[in-house]
């Protein structure tokens, strides 16, 4: 009597290996990016900009991220906390003895339609007014405002905020709120920034950071 015996073991299959091979990249490469994106904070837009404004005397150290752009006189690094509804937000360290002060900056809106633009600036305005600095011992700081209307005569305009306190640390620290118009289109940006000597403890390191 013959009996027949069933190879069981798989015919190996270059397709299969190649389509698991390329379902094994896909996977790791959108590990990566989940990282990565987890490394930015989801806030709100007070929030976001308390977190900015509270790391100013410390020039922005807590916040920075890698580095985006290296050029002569500036570095630019990616800021680890995001404004919504901004295309981008840096980090500015400059190439200089007299001002190791960084400058944070959020890109918020463009379009080559003025009344979209200046409606959004309005917005953004009363979104930073409403904006607040709350202190270790729980006191709250809020903002004094400086208004600018937009009209589309002025390629430029800034409206400023400040914190309304006599803290030193503070006390060089300021909010613009600009729109530029840059042809064919209107941005707006908001940034903060301040001026402070290499002499003043507690700004930057000997790396710039």
């Amino acid at each position: 009597m013959c009996k027949t015996f069933l190879n069981l073991q798989p015919k190996s299959n270059p397709m299969m290996k190649t389509m698991f091979a390329c379902l094994a990249l896909l996977a790791a490469t959108g590990a990566l990016a989940q990282t990565r994106f987890a490394s930015f904070k989801e806030e709100s837009f007070p929030k976001v900009m308390e977190s900015v404004v509270h790391d100013f005397p410390n020039n922005y150290r807590n916040i920075s991220g890698e580095l985006v752009l290296e050029q002569a006189e500036i570095d630019n690094y990616a800021s680890l906390v995001q404004l919504p509804g901004a295309s981008e937000c840096v980090i500015t360290r400059y190439h200089s003895l007299e001002d190791t002060t960084a400058s944070w900056q959020a890109k918020m809106f463009r379009s080559e339609d003025f009344t979209e633009v200046a409606k959004r600036y309005k917005e953004l305005y009363r979104q930073l007014k409403g904006c607040y600095l709350r202190l270790v011992d729980g006191s709250i700081i809020y903002m004094d405002a400086e208004w600018e209307a937009p009209t589309e005569e002025k390629p430029f305009v800034m409206s400023t905020l400040r914190l309304a306190t006599g803290d030193s640390r503070y006390k060089e620290m300021k909010i613009d709120l600009e729109m530029v118009y840059q042809f064919p289109e209107w941005t707006i940006n908001i940034n903060v920034s301040g001026k402070k000597k290499d002499s003043l403890e507690g700004y930057a390191t000997e790396d710039g950071r």
